[in-house]
């Protein structure tokens, strides 16, 4: 017993400061995985397991913590695979250890187990799952995907189980510091043979989570298309919960602008209802639609959204009778595409943009003219309470003066332009600070993708210079203008790879 526990912690967490090398921590580790590996197929270990536990520490022996606690669990099952023992329930000992764990856990050692830490991730919810109570799965998760890959920018089905268990327990803001991180790549796909020989040192600081979260580290399932496009769009109807439209339609355009060959799919679809009912919400009308979406698939998009179209033809025009006729009409479409909830919400954003309309005509007006004029027919104190929300939300530049006598109506008097214009200004320095950080982002990781693809400027260079030394080396040779020709063929190939 006290041989093997002195074996399972036998590798710890690596200071900054270690005189290490990265070739050695990383053949200590492999020789630890190997141990691991081998001490599963013992069934003495199964009765150590709980002992084992108490004496590891999960944040300096995570490899081992998690081998081990694997093993826990199997052993609390009886072999049944499919049954879930209590003690993985929330609250029940094997929960708690497996929360420790996953928030403490060494991200340096964990690279070297990818497929029992997605297990372990997957155990979570599923025991969360199984006491209708996915909320308490979601911080864990989070953490222990941000703790994994601070960046989060490796797409993983542990990502997309996330966004769908924070929708599902209504958990929006939960899932913010996830979602708020852009997502700029797949597991990258490294050959079997290349894994078998030659096997990359994990446990190197690398610039991107790419050189360890890759399609043979276990960390994800094997992704498609589709998965990409759920991604997106659970986490677009996120934003769309907590009402940032910003963040909602760019998520929506990505789902939206999906490559196609024949036809769209029904995600596709799905995204692009949800994306005009959000333009009217926040633009209040349409936008042009991205400018990389093929004409053929607009005309599907419209097609097969002829309600959503009509809807936002008649919001446009500022037509209040004929938008609740489209809203009256299509009723069971809006329930069978659980958007009922998102068109009402467009009703409301109608009466916001005819009161916003009124401050470009109008200096100064009553609740009963704002009535009035943007055909709201409501009582005047939902009137005046609508309008005081956009005015304390800042979307109505304006203010609300009250009479001393109360039978006197509200008097809304709007902003002079200057006002509106430094608004304006501050708001368009704040966009541009913001989308400048995100170029930086998608910058950086154009980098990385163009070594990845051996675009780089480095690259051409290597490949003139080796098309040079071919040309001179074949010099007074009659196979001489074929080697030239070959070159500047595989160079007019590469140029059309990038076009």
């Amino acid at each position: 017993m006290a041989e093997i526990l002195s074996k399972l912690t036998s590798v710890s967490p690596r200071p900054h400061t270690s005189i290490t090398s990265d070739e050695d921590y990383n053949n200590q580790i492999r020789d630890l995985v190997l141990y691991l590996q081998q001490l599963n197929r013992t069934s003495d270990i199964l009765a150590l397991s709980g002992f084992l536990l108490d004496n590891l520490d999960p944040a300096s022996h995570s490899l081992s913590y998690l081998f081990v606690f694997l093993l826990k669990v199997q052993s609390a099952q009886d072999g049944n695979k499919n049954r879930l023992s209590e003690e993985i329930y929330p609250w029940g000992e094997l929960w708690l250890k497996a929360v420790r764990f996953l928030r403490s856990f060494d991200s340096f050692q964990i690279r070297y187990a990818g497929h029992e830490w997605r297990q372990l991730a997957e155990l979570v919810i599923q025991a969360a799952h199984a006491i209708s109570k996915p909320a308490l799965a979601v911080p864990v998760i989070r953490d222990a995907i941000l703790r994994l890959d601070p960046s989060s920018e490796v797409l993983t089905s542990i990502h997309i189980a996330f966004i769908k268990l924070c929708l599902k327990s209504r958990s929006y803001s939960l899932a913010l510091p996830v979602l708020d991180r852009q997502i700029c790549h797949f597991p990258t796909t490294t050959g079997q043979a290349y894994q078998k020989y030659h096997q990359p040192v994990l446990s190197r600081e690398y610039e991107s989570s790419m050189a360890f979260i890759t399609d043979a580290s276990g960390f994800s399932t094997k992704l498609t298309y589709r998965d990409h496009l759920r991604y997106f769009l659970y986490g677009a109807m996120i934003y769309i919960a907590l009402k940032r439209w910003d963040k909602a339609l760019h998520f929506l355009s990505i789902v939206i602008s999906c490559p196609v060959t024949n036809a769209v799919s029904k995600l596709m679809v799905e995204g692009y209802k949800k994306w005009v009912l959000v333009n009217l919400l926040r633009y209040g009308k349409m936008t042009s639609h991205p400018g990389v979406i093929s004409a053929h698939v607009m005309r599907a998009y419209q097609s097969l959204a002829k309600p959503y179209i009509s809807l936002a033809d008649a919001f446009e025009k500022s037509d209040i009778q004929r938008i609740k006729a489209e809203v009256d009409i299509a009723r069971s479409i809006w329930r069978i595409d659980n958007n009922t909830g998102l068109v009402y919400q467009v009703i409301s954003a109608f009466n916001r943009c005819m009161t916003l309309k009124l401050g470009r005509t109008f200096s100064a007006l009553t609740m009963a003219d704002v009535a009035q004029l943007s055909d709201c027919p409501a009582p005047l104190a939902d009137v005046e309470s609508s309008v005081a929300s956009l005015v304390m939300s800042g979307a109505l530049k304006a203010v609300l003066l009250h009479s001393q006598n109360y039978d006197d109506c509200t008097m809304l008097r709007f902003s002079s332009t200057a006002n509106s214009r430094i608004h304006r200004e501050c708001s368009i320095q704040e966009r541009i600070m913001q989308e400048g950080q995100s170029l930086c982002v998608v910058a950086q990781n154009t980098h990385q993708t163009n070594h990845e693809l051996e675009l780089s400027n480095d690259h051409f260079l290597f490949l003139q210079k080796s098309l040079k030394w071919s040309d001179n080396t074949g010099k007074g040779s009659v196979n001489a203008p074929d080697e030239a020709g070959t070159g500047f063929d595989v160079d007019e190939d590469i140029m059309g790879d990038i076009h």
